[in-house]
């Protein structure tokens, strides 16, 4: 199995009060925690890290907490958006714009990844809206709202395409998230850093979060 991950960045500034949140949620499916300071040596794959940059606060909980659904419920009780990032087996990616509970606009880079008829007509992206909310020029962002076909993914002969020629990534690896966090000012939590915060999650507590975030 390749590269899963799940992540959540949410415009604030305070820090503290998005942590404060999300232990809410925590608290709410039954599950009360108290978050660490770092660095975190010992964090374990059910730990949620959080760390703060330029005006985002951002969350890497663990791969089946939806990314979509913890931003919405987070820019809900915050009144503010986020970006909302998800990875599947290396090659498979999403972005979704959250706005105080409401999902503004979706994203996946290839569209018939789980079939013909998954993520047609919905999940193109509008950069300019995206670019708007987080507050960049939208030629930072439409290079990477292009979609890929199944086909094209799969050839060996055509280079992936890349969105900028300074990208660690290109469009079919989907830690091209981080490119395109970097160009919103996003950073993705670093467990080795002081800065990161740790909420430490049992598996119990991780499934409860994520069932309650699915509607189970």
């Amino acid at each position: 199995m390749g590269v899963l991950l799940s992540a959540v960045a949410v415009r604030s500034d305070d820090a503290d009060e998005v942590v404060d949140v999300f232990l809410s949620l925590l608290r709410g499916v039954g599950h009360r925690v108290q978050p660490v300071p770092g660095p975190h040596d010992d964090a374990n794959r059910y730990d949620v890290l959080c760390t703060a940059s330029s005006g985002w606060v951002t969350l890497a909980p663990h791969y089946i907490i939806p990314a979509d659904r913890l931003g919405a419920e987070l820019t809900r009780r915050l009144g503010t958006v986020a970006s909302a990032v998800s990875i599947y087996e290396d090659v498979f990616w999403t972005h979704h714009l959250l706005d105080r509970g409401e999902v503004r606009d979706r994203y996946v880079n290839l569209p018939g990844y789980f079939g013909p008829a998954d993520y047609v007509h919905d999940h193109e992206g509008d950069p300019e809206l995206v670019a708007a909310s987080v507050g960049v020029p939208p030629a930072d962002v439409e290079p990477y709202f292009q979609q890929v076909s199944v086909e094209r993914a799969r050839s060996r002969w055509r280079r992936p395409p890349r969105a900028h020629d300074s990208d660690e990534h290109h469009l079919l690896d989907g830690w091209v998230v981080l490119d395109l966090w970097r160009r919103f000012g996003i950073t993705y939590p670093d467990a080795r850093r002081t800065s990161t915060t740790r909420v430490p999650l049992s598996d119990e507590a991780n499934d409860a979060l994520s069932e309650w975030l699915r509607g189970y």
